[in-house]
């Protein structure tokens, strides 16, 4: 099994390396043994800072405490587009290099994807749903000046592998969009089949096309752009 020379631990007792998909192991210089633990006092602590160890070929950064070296940045600056997320990077290209994954490895990087669409911190909530529900629901919160607390369906998604049959799950979203719980059952929907998706409007009950689909990775920029859409033109669920 290849290996990377990540350089010692402070004190010297332990040397790290990375195996051949980036797991970092520690080896005992005393005992000889190997583990995958951090060793004990070398965890991070509040008040840590790193620094990119710009000796290796490879982008590794070290704890200035404890020599502890790390292969994803610590400090990582703000995501311009979901494609800057690690986490969704690795999940499509996996799904590019093997395009007859099953549908519950398509659905790992809309995980993500939805996070940054609707994150948080704009009162949105990402629900994967159960098995015989819509891939997604996206819930908004809204809070009243009295300051009651009130959560609504804002978007309904289904998620589909590769080559699934693009009109039947049209049909699968309406059917779903009709159940949604606002009280107007107005709703917006999304599909999501491979590495495409397509926003849509379910209003007094007709699903409307929202802009054209899109590629993932390649439209990257309408995907955030359409979402963006959505988000500023909210309609009445009372």
């Amino acid at each position: 099994m290849s290996s990377y020379d990540l350089g010692p631990l402070a004190g010297g007792r332990f040397h790290q390396y990375a195996n051949s998909i980036g797991q970092v192991y520690y080896v005992d210089n005393i005992t000889n043994t190997t583990s995958y633990s951090i060793p004990t006092g070398f965890d991070n602590r509040p008040g840590d800072s790193w620094a990119l160890d710009e000796s290796k070929s490879w982008p590794q950064w070290n704890n200035n405490r404890t020599g502890r070296a790390v292969l994803i940045d610590p400090n990582p600056p703000p995501l311009q587009t979901y494609l800057d997320d690690a986490n969704v990077q690795a999940a499509l290209n996996l799904l590019v290099k093997v395009p007859d994954s099953p549908e519950r490895v398509y659905r790992r990087p809309m995980v993500g994807i939805l996070h940054f669409l609707f994150p948080p911190t704009e009162g949105y909530e990402v629900v994967q749903e159960i098995r015989g529900r819509p891939g997604f629901c996206i819930l908004k919160l809204s809070p009243t000046p009295g300051g009651a607390l009130h959560e609504f369906d804002f978007l309904l998604a289904e998620s589909m592998k590769l080559n699934e049959p693009w009109g039947a799950t049209e049909d699968q979203l309406r059917e779903r969009l009709a159940e949604n719980m606002n009280e107007t059952k107005n709703c917006y929907g999304m599909i999501h089949i491979g590495l495409v998706v397509q926003f849509y409007k379910y209003e007094q009950g007709v699903l409307e096309k929202i802009g054209q689909k899109m590629h993932l990775i390649t439209d990257v920029h309408d995907v955030i752009r359409w979402a963006q859409y959505l988000k500023e033109h909210p309609m009445p669920v009372v």
